[in-house]
């Protein structure tokens, strides 16, 4: 995740993935990496909505977002309007005013984002406030901004799917459970970090990894992410994501859900949460 573990950690893990499909490994250069990197993804997922890009493209066409939020849909949700309006160009141009002053404050981010985001879209009708990824669709990102959003609450939303995106690909070149069917049964459940719902352990791990991202975004940027947030207060975050913890560690099944990958990543984010405690 780029706040936990920085820039060249992630990119090092897109180049060890893509690097069955990188045609020169001679002065391997950014839009290289990217080819190689998109061929990786539509092999290991290739039922997924994808185009060829060179960068994270913000999507406006009112048929490809049509597609891309149909995927996202499970079967029976009901119809998905495919008509564009002008509201549609004006949300994603919000979406990409966030993005840009996410990048405006990290400039690291900027081209690590570029490399492992392919799509990022505001769905089509009808839609929820917030946004999404999937661990089976790694390099697709929406958000659903609302007109009472702020900035802050923008930055969140891409700091937050970005870090899954980038947790996606550490699993599928780290693996993060020993496994992935126990994760499904219900003596395997815990509190999530953010938002305290009861789930597979799965998002609890990930919503932690999460939390310590969104309080590290905040900590480093007040200028611009001093609000409570779309994520709730940075108090109430903390001992959600105490709580999570503690019981995800206290779990008797731990070791068989958890490898020592995660484990790692899961302590990182605990002393950086600590940290952001102690300053406060």
């Amino acid at each position: 995740m780029y706040f936990l573990r920085g820039a060249e950690e992630g990119l090092e893990g897109i180049v060890a993935l893509s690097m069955p499909y990188i045609e020169s490994r001679d002065n391997l250069s950014l839009p290289a990496l990217k080819k190689a990197y998109q061929k990786y993804l539509s092999n290991q997922q290739p039922s997924v909505p994808a185009r060829t890009v060179m960068h994270a493209e913000f999507a406006r066409e009112s048929l490809w977002r049509y597609e891309l939020s149909r995927w996202f849909r499970s079967p029976g949700s009901g119809e998905v309007s495919s008509a564009g309006s002008e509201d549609d160009s004006q949300t994603i141009d919000e979406v990409l005013k966030g993005f840009q002053a996410l990048c405006k404050i990290e400039p690291d981010l900027a081209p690590l984002f570029d490399l492992a985001v392919n799509h990022v879209f505001v769905m089509t009708e009808p839609q929820n406030p917030g946004s999404g990824s999937s661990f089976d669709g790694v390099g697709l990102i929406y958000v659903n901004p609302q007109p009472a959003w702020s900035t802050q609450d923008t930055i969140e939303c891409l700091t937050h799917e970005f870090a899954h995106t980038l947790l996606y690909l550490d699993a599928m070149r780290h693996t993060h459970h020993p496994d992935y069917r126990l994760l499904d049964m219900p003596e395997n459940e815990a509190e999530t970090a953010i938002t305290g719902r009861r789930r597979s352990i799965f998002f609890a791990f990930q919503s932690f990894l999460i939390a310590a991202e969104i309080l590290t975004v905040r900590t480093r940027h007040p200028e611009i992410c001093s609000g409570v947030g779309i994520h709730g207060s940075t108090v109430d975050i903390l001992k959600t994501a105490k709580n999570t913890y503690d019981r995800c560690m206290r779990h008797p099944n731990l070791d068989s859900l958890a490898t020592s990958r995660l484990k790692e990543l899961l302590a990182d984010a605990h002393s950086r949460m600590s940290e952001i405690e102690h300053a406060l």
